[in-house]
């Protein structure tokens, strides 16, 4: 574990890209610390909560603007069956499980706070006193290798309500092109803090997503390069799967890469008009979404495709000089 967690770091560090973040100093809780305190202002917006070493991940909380200068805590603590909105989480939606802990074991994040100026819930800095628009959240952990990502999503309890009753997840990035030195990553924005937790929602379907491939495509003079994403949703739960080819409207993509300054995995903001949603190519019986390069900089990119109909699915791609190269091992 602790092998795995430098590994990470390591790599992180040697192959990142991306822009610079105003970033406050790292909390880093030691092996059995639950808690971990970073103080905000304006110069330092984000802050890096790092709980790997006692198997609680790695999370990075990111505001827009910061008005005031505050305190805040991020307690890990470990539950069971916490209670989720039965109309935002279907049946059967489970927590997702951290490696060296039983099943059924939720890992959640707690969020308390001091010298803020809204004294919100628990003290948390409260939206347009202390900062002003969204919260983005980044969240990393290590799954148990016996358990089975479905359909990712993450778990927030806004204000002082204890029920899970909020969906964020805005992206996602899995570990099964990364090796050792990568694990599962949630995105997501919230307007306000207060306990979050990483989920497995169940299938809506038996499907595979098969034949995932990248291709860089050739675009009119003065556009910008593009990657055609393309998949095939067939029956059974393995490729090459059965039955033709069908549709699949619940698909989205996530694209993720290392930021060179922070060395923190971040989902860069695509330019895409078609937001992330596959659109169906009938002629080919492919599922396709195209994705923009127009200021992605130079670097390895993970693709991650996901959907309530099969468990994710990742390709990478390596941009060089605003072209598509082939990625060294």
């Amino acid at each position: 574990m602790y092998t795995r967690t430098l590994l990470l770091i390591s790599f992180l560090l040697l192959f990142a890209v991306g822009p610079t973040l105003a970033q406050s100093s790292p909390c880093v809780a030691e092996s059995e610390q639950t808690t971990c305190t970073i103080q905000f202002d304006p110069n330092d917006t984000q802050g890096v909560y790092d709980f790997s070493q006692s198997l609680g991940g790695y999370l990075v909380v990111q505001f827009d603007t910061i008005l005031t200068t505050f305190d805040l805590t991020v307690m890990v603590a470990t539950t069971t069956n916490p209670p989720l909105d039965g109309t935002e989480f279907p049946p059967g939606t489970v927590c997702v499980q951290y490696q060296g802990e039983g099943p059924g074991t939720c890992v959640q994040y707690n969020f308390s706070g001091s010298g803020t100026v809204g004294n919100g819930p628990n003290g948390v800095p409260v939206k347009n006193i202390d900062y002003k628009g969204l919260i983005s959240l980044t969240l990393s952990y290590f799954t148990d290798p016996s358990f089975t990502v479905h359909t990712p999503a993450f778990g927030h309890a806004p204000g002082d309500i204890t029920t899970f009753t909020e969906n964020i997840l805005t992206s996602y990035s899995d570990d099964t092109v990364c090796g050792v030195a990568c694990d599962p990553t949630m995105g997501g924005k919230t307007p306000g803090l207060s306990s979050i937790i990483a989920l497995d929602e169940p299938l809506t379907a038996t499907d595979s997503a098969c034949n995932l491939t990248l291709t860089p495509t050739n675009v009119s003079s003065g556009q910008k390069p593009q990657i055609e994403v393309t998949f095939q949703l067939l029956g059974g739960n393995t490729c090459p799967g059965t039955g033709a080819p069908t549709r699949d409207k619940t698909a989205t993509i996530s694209v993720s890469t290392i930021d060179q300054n922070s060395g923190n995995l971040v989902f860069p903001a695509l330019k895409n008009v078609e937001g992330n949603k596959f659109h169906w190519d009938n002629k080919n019986a492919l599922n396709e979404y195209d994705i923009s390069l127009d200021g992605l900089a130079n670097g390895k990119y993970t693709a991650t495709v996901f959907s309530t109909k099969f468990s994710p699915v990742s390709a990478n791609f390596c941009i060089n000089n605003g072209a598509v190269v082939t990625c060294l091992p």
